[in-house]
């Protein structure tokens, strides 16, 4: 992938993590499910549309974060151990 798409990539994550945290911020306060009526005759309780776009958005996200993670590796991973700095090299014979 050219050092652009990366850009382009890393960029919409940021814009989907800021709107995560925005939107995030809302749970609290939005009710699950909402009286409706629609002037027609009919009225009742519905799924509140929050939620599905919510979790339509977390899952974009997560799904370009996985693809982005594959491209670019997990250059933020933890060394925990020498174990896992060994595993990170390969030694010529």
């Amino acid at each position: 992938m050219a050092a652009d798409e990366k850009k382009v990539l890393r960029e919409q994550l940021e814009l989907m993590a800021n709107r995560l945290l925005e939107e995030g911020k809302k749970i609290e306060i939005e009710d699950i499910v909402i009286m409706y009526d629609n002037g027609g005759g009919q009225s009742g309780i519905r799924e509140n549309p929050f939620y599905p776009a919510y979790e339509k958005l977390l899952a974009a996200y997560t799904k370009t974060l996985t693809v982005y993670k594959d491209i670019v590796g997990n250059a933020d991973a933890d060394i925990r151990s020498l174990e896992s700095i060994r595993s990170r090299f390969k030694v010529a014979k």
